[in-house]
């Protein structure tokens, strides 16, 4: 059962979730179906970074994806 709105769950784990190896980013985003999930951006395959993050965070869906390296823009 989700106890708080999915911006407060991410913004409270976000600073975990971005100390993970290979974590780029994290935001909300949406599942296949459209709803909203906890997005984490990351460096490596889904395939090879699952088991890194739970799949579920205060029972929001969490998503990954592969964005690699984030890098701010200059100027």
């Amino acid at each position: 059962m989700m106890q708080h709105d999915i911006k407060t769950v991410m913004e409270a784990h976000a600073g975990v979730l971005m100390a993970v190896r290979g974590v780029t980013g994290v935001a909300i985003g949406e599942t296949e179906d459209g709803a909203p999930c906890i997005l984490i951006l990351i460096t490596v395959s889904a395939e090879e970074f699952r088991g890194r993050v739970p799949e579920t965070i205060e029972g929001h869906p969490v998503r990954l994806l592969e964005s690699g390296e984030i890098r701010p823009m200059r100027g």
